[in-house]
Parts: structure tokens; C-alpha cells; sequence
């Protein structure tokens, strides 16, 4: 038996003579080493010289066999035999995915030697990332970051995704987001979809990703809560100002609503309690749907919006029809979204539909009611007019401006792909909407008979399509409905 020590500037030299050479980086702890690797025959192999400076491996040498047993200062020996594609680890046999040379002076292995022959000695996990040229050895965190960039209506959603999850915090300097991970170091994915109009560019800084921002980013949301996770919401400038009223002609007419202004929002789950709704695929209850969905969409408007959202129940509670619109009138709503989930006998029927009121059958009472026309004085002169409408019928007044948002709603469901229903827009007699004094859409999300709707809403990137569409919606009527028949 004859003990050899290595000579690794010898080694290197003569590993760097084949083709196809190329590096990896060694994590190992605090440590950070440079790995030469080469391809032959199509195999990526290294020499033991090198792995013995970076693990402490001596080795002995047997003449009499031409076999070599490594071995480190803990752990089991290895043995192997040259032009053999096997190693020995502790007694027990491994399969190599190529054979143990020997080129002049150096011993060669293929690299996955590493991980699974050297890693079980030295019983420590090795993990090897041929597309990032990374070796991780023991508990050594590298995580993979990478992501990708999401144009919405109302700006753009860039989502960072990090394997394993590891814990990060994010900070904004000017024109520029720093997101910091507890790591060693980070093993850097592309940033799919950033154009430039919102996101500039990215890069690795250390254990950083710095994301330089473009010339649409004025408003900057961030969630780092997951360590899976890093949700950066990007909103363009605002829309400007509006001109100043002109003074009001004498004698004074005092208005005292501001149409086309949208500043609170009730959003209506449909049944509740006792009264369950529709029942579909999969066991799927209509009460159970519109209250999910309904928690959702009024959170995302209040973070991304700023509104203020009610809902007419936040529990599972029968809450009576009359109960729901008179709700919404006495907290002075601007719009009234009610949700719910459609049935059919036919399991092929599917797609979501955007109601709003029909005045066909109202026609009797409408004209009479919507004439009613009082002038009531006001305190300093001049008068203010009130349109005096019956408490049940408080939705006439509104209904054409009901059907412009529903239309617009249908638009925005159509452009995030959501399946829509053959007729995506009808109005109807609806007794859910009549005594709502402010525009009023009701939303049938789908039909729970049909499987593929049912599936779709119980699940978060569906749903969130549907809800993305009742946002956009709301950002685009806050600042005026347009007039009946016009597209905005």
C-alpha cells in the first residue's frame, strides 16, 4: 500500500488542458470555493486533487489492484477502481453515471461522484445545481429567486418566488427596491415579463435582489409575510386633478351630491344561513362561495383602492333582502355589487353573467315615480331639487347607469379570459336590486352545476381573475359612469 498525497497545482494544470472546461461554486458554510470542472464524452468530471483541498480527503493507493480508497477525516472510506463506473462507500456499492480514470498523474470522477458517493461518507447532504454551476454542501442556504412580472388594469403585480423558502425583508430607496435574504448567497432565476415600462431591471447584489424600477412605478405595495413568496404590487401615477367647479349661477342651486364619484362600496354575499343558495359539484354551497369571494374583493379593494367596502354580512346569517339595500342606502353607498352562483338542469351550462335591473316590469310605476320632482329651499337662498322616488322602487332613477356598469364589468371579465355565459350581460327584474338608491349590478360567478365552474370557484387563481375584474371595474367608475351606450 502506498500513501499519496496530491498535488493540486500539478492537478489543475493538467485538468485544465481537456475541452469544455468550466467552473462551479462550493458552498460549504461560510465558505465559498472555485470547483474546475470539464466534459468528456459527455459527463462532467473533476479530479480528486481538488475535492481533497476542498473536503480534507487523503487517499491510499493499492499497486498490486490499481484500485484507490479515499478517505475524510470522519465518516466511511471510499473505494474505487479505475475504468469501472461504481464506487464503494462503507462496503455498500454505488452506481456512478461514468467510469474513474486516471489521465497522467490525476485521478478524474465524474462530478455526481460528489453527491452520491462523497456526500453519504462524509454523511453530509450535497447538492449539486448544474444549471446554476452550484455545489451546496450541508445546511448551506442558497436559495433559488426568480419570479415574474404581471400587467393588470391597474398597473402591474411582480411576483418573486423563493426555493427553499428562506426569510427576506424588502426596503425602498427612491427609484429602487432592495429585497435581503437570511442566505449564504442566491442562486438567481429570470425575471419573466418586465418590459421596462414598470420594472427597469434586476440584479444580484450579495444576498440581495435589487430591482431598479421604471418610469410607470409612482406607487409601490409590498407583502414579504411568506418566506415562500415576495408580492410587489406596482401602481402608475394617478389621474390628475380635477379643473375647480365654476362658481355657481345666481340664484344659487346648492347640489349636494357629487355624481361620478365613488367612495363607499357595498358588496352583497348572496344568501346565508338557513338559506343555503344553489348547491353544485363537489358539494359546493352558494352561500359558502359568495362569502369567500366577497372577503376577498373587499380586502383587495381597500388595499389597492383605498375605499371604504361594506358587506351586508360577514357570517354565515339569513339576512332578508330589504335588509341588505336599506343598508346600503343609509351608509350613503356610491355602488352595490351582489353576488351569487347560478344552476342549471343542464350541467353544460356555464360561465358568469353581470345583471342589472329591468324596467319592463316596474313600467307602471316608473314614469310616475321618477316624475316626482320637489324643490326644497335652502338655508342663504336659492333652492335644491329632490327627486321624490318610493323606498321599494329606489333603483328606476339608476337603472341605465346600473346596465353602463354592468357592460363595463362584462368587459373586464372578458379580457382576464374568465368564461362568461352566452347572454354575459341581461337585465332582469330583480328583487335583490330594487331598493338600492345607487347604481346596482348583481354577479352570477357561475354555475356550480357545471363541473368546471365549480372547480374554478374554489380556487385561488380563478377566482382572483374574477376578482381582478371587479377591481379594475370599480377603478374605472369611480371617476364617472359614462352616459348609457357610450364605451368609456
Amino acid at each position: 500500500m502506498l500513501a499519496a498525497t496530491f498535488a493540486t497545482l500539478l492537478a489543475g494544470a493538467l485538468f485544465a488542458q481537456g475541452s469544455g472546461n468550466s467552473n462551479y461554486t462550493v458552498y460549504s458554510g461560510d465558505t465559498r470555493r472555485t470547483l474546475a470542472v470539464r466534459t468528456q464524452s459527455g459527463i462532467e468530471v473533476v479530479t480528486l486533487e481538488q475535492l481533497g483541498t476542498i473536503f480534507g480527503l487523503s487517499t491510499t493507493e493499492d499497486t498490486s489492484v490499481g484500485g484507490l480508497t479515499v478517505r475524510g477525516k470522519t465518516g466511511q472510506s471510499i473505494l474505487l477502481i479505475p475504468g469501472q463506473s461504481f464506487a464503494s462507500v462503507g462496503g455498500k456499492v454505488v452506481q456512478l453515471p461514468g467510469q474513474v480514470q486516471r489521465d497522467r498523474h490525476a485521478w478524474q470522477v465524474p462530478l455526481d461522484f460528489v453527491r452520491i458517493a462523497l456526500g453519504p461518507a462524509l454523511g453530509q447532504r450535497i447538492e449539486i445545481r448544474k444549471p446554476s454551476r452550484l455545489v451546496l454542501v450541508g445546511d448551506v442556504r442558497v436559495p433559488q429567486v426568480g419570479g415574474h412580472l404581471d400587467k393588470q388594469a391597474t398597473g402591474a403585480r411582480l411576483v418573486i418566488d423563493v426555493n427553499p423558502p428562506t426569510p427576506s425583508r424588502v426596503n425602498r430607496d427612491g427609484n429602487r427596491i432592495t429585497v435581503t435574504f437570511e442566505a449564504t448567497a442566491l442562486d438567481a432565476q429570470p425575471i419573466t415579463g418586465a418590459t421596462g415600462e414598470f420594472v427597469a431591471g434586476t440584479r444580484v447584489d450579495g444576498t440581495s435582489l435589487v430591482i431598479d424600477l421604471g418610469p410607470q412605478a409612482a406607487t409601490v405595495r409590498t407583502d414579504d409575510s411568506s418566506d415562500a413568496r415576495v408580492t410587489v404590487d406596482i401602481l402608475p401615477p394617478g389621474p390628475p386633478p380635477p379643473p375647480p367647479p365654476k362658481p355657481a349661477p345666481e340664484p344659487p342651486v346648492v347640489d349636494i351630491a357629487t355624481p361620478g364619484v365613488i367612495r363607499t362600496i357595498v358588496i352583497d354575499p348572496g344568501h346565508g344561513g338557513d338559506d343555503a343558495g344553489a348547491k353544485g359539484v363537489g358539494n359546493t354551497v352558494e352561500k359558502d362561495i359568495t362569502l369567500q369571494i366577497a372577503r376577498r374583493l373587499k380586502a383587495t379593494i381597500e388595499a389597492r383602492i383605498g375605499l371604504r367596502v361594506l358587506l351586508t354580512r360577514d357570517g354565515d346569517e339569513n339576512v332578508p333582502l330589504d335588509r341588505r339595500t336599506s343598508m346600503a342606502n343609509n351608509n350613503k353607498a356610491d355602488l352595490f355589487i351582489s353576488l351569487h352562483a347560478n344552476a342549471s338542469t343542464s350541467p353544460q351550462a356555464r360561465g358568469a353573467q353581470v345583471l342589472s335591473l329591468s324596467l319592463q316590469e316596474y313600467k307602471s310605476r316608473t314614469d310616475a315615480a321618477i316624475a316626482q320632482d320637489l324643490p326644497v329651499p335652502v338655508v342663504g337662498g336659492g333652492v335644491r331639487s329632490i327627486d321624490v322616488v318610493p323606498w321599494e322602487l329606489a333603483q328606476l332613477p339608476h337603472a341605465n347607469r346600473s346596465a353602463a356598469v354592468a357592460a363595463i364589468l362584462v368587459r373586464f371579465l372578458a379580457e382576464r379570459n374568465v368564461p362568461l355565459y352566452s347572454r354575459p350581460a341581461a337585465q332582469m327584474p330583480l328583487r335583490p336590486l330594487v331598493g338600492a338608491n345607487m347604481p346596482a349590478v348583481l354577479v352570477e360567478l357561475g354555475f356550480l352545476t357545471n363541473a368546471a365552474d365549480a372547480r374554478a370557484l374554489t380556487q385561488a387563481d380563478p377566482t382572483g381573475a374574477i376578482i381582478d375584474a371587479l377591481v379594475a371595474m370599480v377603478s374605472e367608475v369611480r371617476r364617472g359612469i359614462p352616459a348609457p351606450g357610450r364605451r368609456p
